[in-house]
């Protein structure tokens, strides 16, 4: 991995980490000291596994691999694992404005896998989409060396943004770990 690369993982982990902390604080009562409910975070392959500490005897953690253009120096995708309020596993990517929102995102996984999730929301920050994450699916990208997030720009033409899974099947087994 370039040294612009391990930089850039460095410093989206502590924006993950300072992110994970605004939101226990913002979940903590006034009169416990946050400072003993240090946000974790672990970089494995290409993955970054963030958690909270328990805050309402609830633990939050992440699976995210973000997508860095040296050319722009900007964020340019992001995908991440977590689990709804229900529980649920679920996927988000956040891709950049811009797009042609009828297309949504066609998520393939090294050829294996192609499905096509439909925009939730856009914001400055970019677009998100959100899709269920089923054993199936799982199990291709532990497989797979890359995923690919395809979307279409306003003119449809197609963008491709790669993924690698370098790593994943560990990030993904510390990430069930941490989670329980």
């Amino acid at each position: 991995m370039s040294r612009m690369k391990k930089s850039i993982l460095r410093f989206m982990a502590g924006v993950a980490v300072a992110a994970l902390a605004g939101a226990a604080c913002a979940e903590a009562p006034a009169s416990v000291k946050t400072a003993n409910a240090q946000p974790a975070a672990q970089t494995i392959g290409d993955w970054l596994v963030a958690c909270e500490a328990e805050v309402k005897g609830r633990k939050s953690c992440v699976l995210s691999q973000t997508l860095v253009s040296e050319k722009l120096n900007r964020t340019v995708g992001e995908l991440t694992i977590d689990k709804d309020a229900a529980g649920k596993l679920k996927g988000s990517l956040r891709l950049p404005v811009g797009v042609s929102l009828p297309a949504g995102v066609i998520v393939d996984i090294e050829g294996n896998a192609a499905l096509t999730v439909p925009y939730a929301a856009c914001h400055r920050s970019g677009c998100l989409a959100r899709f269920d994450l089923t054993e199936p699916l799982l199990g291709q990208m532990r497989k797979a060396s890359k995923i690919s997030a395809v979307v279409q720009d306003t003119s449809n033409k197609p963008l491709s943004l790669t993924f690698s899974t370098r790593g994943f099947p560990e990030a993904y087994a510390a990430y069930v770990k941490e989670s329980k």
